[in-house]
């Protein structure tokens, strides 16, 4: 794991509970085909963790997405804090354990992202 890479989970360090930490900002991309033309649309962006062999205590976060949990990951002097859900932990074939986590829906509204205001208040 990188040395420059800080993991907050709830303001609790989880830095050391995984062997590596993997995180990206994707965005859907929605093709639409008017008959004439092929047109990509972007959509909003999300918000993906993986960490890599964790430990017991990080695997534990994996609840099926019912807890939102706020992550700060710190990198080479940049920091992105999300409302995010862990939702799955599993062991690949070659025995490599992993813990899912993606950004906060809010199931409440339908296709709303989670923000901070409805976080603080859960």
């Amino acid at each position: 794991m990188s040395d420059d890479i800080r993991l907050m989970i709830d303001g609790e360090d989880f830095t050391d509970e995984c062997e590596e930490i993997r995180f990206g900002v994707p965005r859907v991309i929605y093709e639409e085909d008017d008959g004439r033309n092929r047109v990509l649309f972007t959509g909003p962006a999300g918000f993906s963790l993986t960490l890599i062999n964790p430990t017991s205590r990080a695997r534990a976060l994996a609840d099926g997405r019912y807890a939102t949990r706020t992550v700060t990951i710190t990198c080479a002097g940049h920091q992105i804090t999300h409302p995010t859900r862990f939702l799955k932990e599993w062991t690949t074939t070659d025995g490599t354990r992993k813990v899912f986590g993606a950004l906060a829906w809010d199931h409440d509204r339908d296709a709303q992202w989670v923000n901070e205001p409805q976080l603080a208040q859960a």
